[in-house]
């Protein structure tokens, strides 16, 4: 199964084309531009350096989020539209799920957490059994920096664009020990959004491109303001 994965969740960009889990390329940029001037000419470049054209992909996958509200649009409007305009499936994985993979065969509670601006971060609590094997164990959350500490009851490693924001203050004030990963751990990857959506769509677990809906873990200004 060949994919093409798409995440703009976070301040850094990254496409990948994965054949049945063997990552054929993997494109990834950390630039304070907007992602909508750099998608299309990223995954044209990606798709001419590998030798793939549009219609060779089996499929597609899209991170929904929590991340940037802004971020998460461009790449599920344009996952839509490529799915729409070849046939082929799209899945859509949370950001925090891709991300918690950047580190497999790791023991104890892990927390990938994301600035969510604002002052609060985008987080979950994860563990993973001997064989790698990923269980959550909250919802998606966005909640402030004391709010996550309260539910770590256990050594933790952490990883995630808050880090370099929160990483101190938490280490502080947490009644147990933080491990941080280094910070090329700390953007979600799109050659791992692939293997999980190739996961995910092997199982016929899919969803029409027009249901595809982004996971934002919290109301928009625009929601607060209206109500």
């Amino acid at each position: 199964m060949l994919i093409l994965g798409l995440d703009t969740s976070t301040s850094c960009g990254s496409i990948a084309l994965v054949d049945s889990q063997k990552p054929l390329g993997e494109w990834n940029l950390n630039v304070r531009r907007t992602h909508v001037g750099r998608l299309l000419p990223g995954i044209r470049h990606l798709l001419g350096e590998t030798g793939i054209e549009i219609g060779q992909v089996d499929g597609f996958a899209v991170s929904v989020g929590p991340g940037s509200f802004t971020g998460l649009r461009i790449a599920l409007a344009t996952a839509k539209t490529l799915s729409l305009v070849t046939g082929k499936p799209v899945a859509g994985i949370p950001t925090l799920d891709v991300l918690v993979e950047n580190v497999p065969f790791t023991e104890g509670l892990i927390c990938p957490a994301l600035d969510a601006r604002k002052g609060e971060i985008f987080a979950a609590l994860y563990r993973k059994d001997p064989r790698g094997r990923t269980e959550r164990l909250t919802d998606y959350l966005s909640v402030p920096p004391e709010a996550l500490l309260k539910m770590m009851q256990g050594p933790v490693l952490m990883l995630g664009d808050a880090i370099p924001l929160y990483g101190e203050r938490l280490e502080k004030q947490c009644a147990h020990p933080i491990t941080f990963a280094p910070p090329e751990y700390h953007f979600p990857r799109a050659s791992i959004l692939c293997r999980l959506a190739i996961r995910k769509l092997s199982q016929g677990d899919q969803t029409h491109p027009r249901e595809l809906q982004a996971l934002y873990a919290r109301a928009s200004d625009a929601e607060l303001n209206r109500k």
